[in-house]
C-alpha cells in the first residue's frame, strides 16, 4: 500500500497537481512557500483515510482552510486522490458547504468503499480471527520533530501495547518521541523479567532488539541505547561516555528522535516478523537537512534507506547537498556492474532511478528533475542553486579581464 500517484484538487494554493512517487524514495525542492509541505500535507490526509478505518486508531482529515480561497471566494470543494503500487485508490473529498448548488459542482468521486474492502480483507477479517497479517506504517514527521517530548514520571504509563499503536497519531506532524520512549521502556521491563524467568541476563527480547539495532545501525558511533531513572530519560553511549538524549546536538536529537520512532512503529505494527525493519511503510519528512552538517547530509538518504529497506520515503529540503548525495547514490547504481577498486565509492548506497522521483517547486511550476536518459538529477534547472556560482563566475570574469589589462 504504498504509494504511487495523488492528486490534489483546490487543496490550499494548489489548484490542480498530480505527482507520481518513486518506489523507494521521492524528493521534493524549493524555496519557502513553494508548496512542498503543501504536498507532504495533502498525501497524509489522503494516507489518513486508513488510519479512520482502523480500530482504536485516530486519523486526520482535512480543515476548513485546506480548500483553495481565490479573490475571497472558496472553492467548491477540495480533494486528494491515493493511487498504490497494488492498484488501489481512493479519495477524500471536502465540501465547501451542503449546498445542491456546491455539491452539483463537484465532479464525482471514488470515495472509501475500495480501501474499506481492502482493509475489512486484509487487515481487520485477519486480525479479529488472530491470523497474521503485514499491518504497513505510515508516519509523517513535520519540523518539530528535535523537539522532544520525554515524559519526567511514569505515572500514566500504559502496562500493555497494541499493533494499531503503532499508527496512533502517526500522521500528525508533531514531536511523538513520548509514546516511543514509553514503549522502550516498557520492554526494557520485560526484557529484565524475561532474564530472570530464564535465569540469563544476556537474554534480549526480539522486539527491543530490533529498535536498538535500528539505532546503532543508524549511528555507528552509538551503542547501548537505554532508560535511566530517577530522573527518567533516555540514554546513549558515545565515546564510552553515557549520555542524556537531550545532551545531545540538535542533529542527533532530530535524527535519533525519528530513527527511535519509526523502528519503534514497525515493531509494534508487525510483532511477529524476524526483522520488522523489514515490514511495509511510507514515511514523510519535511526538511529532511534540518539542524544537519553538510557531511550528515551527504549521508542521510542512503542511511535512511538501509536501515529502512522496505520503506518508501518521501521527502523534502532546500539543501543542495541532499541532491548531490542523491546523484551519487544513482551513480552509484549506474556503475554497480563495473570493475573498480575504490572503498568510498563501495560504501555508497546504490540506488535505481526506477525507485526515484524528484521535482522541483519554482513559482507555481512542479518541475520533475529527473533526468531519465542520464539517470541522475539535473540540477541545471533548479535555478537559486545556481545563482551563486553564477555571480561568482561574474566577479571571476572581472578578476580575468583585470588581468589580462595588466
Amino acid at each position: 500500500m504504498q504509494v504511487r500517484k495523488v492528486v490534489i484538487d483546490n487543496f490550499r494554493n494548489k489548484s490542480h497537481l498530480e505527482l507520481d512517487f518513486g518506489r523507494r524514495l521521492t524528493i521534493l525542492v524549493g524555496e519557502n512557500g513553494s508548496g512542498k509541505t503543501t504536498v507532504l500535507d495533502a498525501v497524509s490526509i489522503g494516507l489518513g483515510a486508513v488510519l479512520t478505518l482502523l480500530p482504536k486508531v485516530s486519523g486526520i482529515t482535512f480543515k476548513k482552510t485546506d480548500i483553495q480561497q481565490k479573490s475571497n471566494a472558496k472553492a467548491a470543494f477540495t480533494r486528494i486522490r491515493i493511487e498504490t503500487f497494488s492498484d488501489l485508490f481512493w479519495d477524500r473529498t471536502e465540501r465547501r458547504d451542503k449546498s445542491k448548488n456546491t455539491i452539483s459542482s463537484i465532479p464525482p468521486s471514488v470515495g472509501l468503499l475500495k480501501l474499506r474492502e481492502f482493509i475489512n480483507n486484509n487487515v481487520i477479517d485477519p486480525f479479529n480471527e488472530d491470523k497474521d497479517f503485514i499491518l504497513p506504517v505510515y508516519s509523517y514527521y513535520g519540523v518539530s520533530r528535535a523537539l522532544l517530548d520525554v515524559p519526567l514520571r511514569r505515572r500514566g504509563f500504559p502496562k500493555t501495547h497494541q499493533r494499531f499503536e503503532s499508527l496512533e497519531n502517526s500522521l500528525n506532524a508533531i514531536s511523538r518521541f513520548k509514546s516511543a520512549f514509553v514503549w522502550f521502556y516498557n520492554k526494557e521491563n520485560e526484557e529484565q523479567r524475561l532474564q530472570k524467568e530464564v535465569r540469563d541476563f544476556d537474554a534480549k527480547l526480539p522486539q527491543l532488539e530490533t529498535v536498538r539495532n535500528a539505532i546503532i545501525k543508524f549511528f555507528p558511533g552509538v551503542t547501548e541505547p537505554h532508560i535511566l531513572l530517577n530522573p527518567l530519560r533516555f540514554a546513549v553511549k558515545m565515546n564510552n561516555e553515557v549520555l542524556d538524549i537531550m545532551q545531545l546536538s540538535d542533529g542527533y536529537k532530530t535524527l535519533l528522535s525519528l530513527v527511535v520512532d519509526l523502528s519503534t512503529r514497525l515493531t509494534l505494527a508487525n510483532p511477529k516478523m524476524d526483522n520488522q525493519l523489514l515490514a511495509p511503510a511510507t514515511v514523510l519528512i519535511d526538511e529532511i537537512d534540518l539542524h544537519l552538517h553538510p557531511q550528515w547530509q551527504r549521508k542521510i538518504i542512503g542511511d535512511l534507506l538501509n536501515t529502512f529497506p522496505n520503506t518508501q520515503f518521501i521527502l523534502t529540503t532546500h539543501s543542495p547537498y541532499i541532491l548531490e548525495a542523491l546523484n551519487n547514490h544513482l551513480m552509484r547504481y549506474n556503475i554497480k556492474e563495473l570493475p573498480f577498486d575504490d572503498p568510498i565509492v563501495n560504501d555508497i548506497f546504490p540506488l535505481s532511478a526506477n525507485d526515484v522521483e524528484a521535482y522541483f517547486f519554482d513559482n507555481g511550476n512542479c518541475l520533475n528533475i529527473l533526468n531519465r536518459e542520464v539517470n541522475l538529477i539535473d540540477d541545471k534547472l533548479i535555478h537559486p542553486f545556481n545563482d551563486l556560482a553564477a555571480v561568482y563566475d561574474r566577479m571571476r570574469d572581472v578578476q580575468w579581464k583585470s588581468e589580462k589589462h595588466d
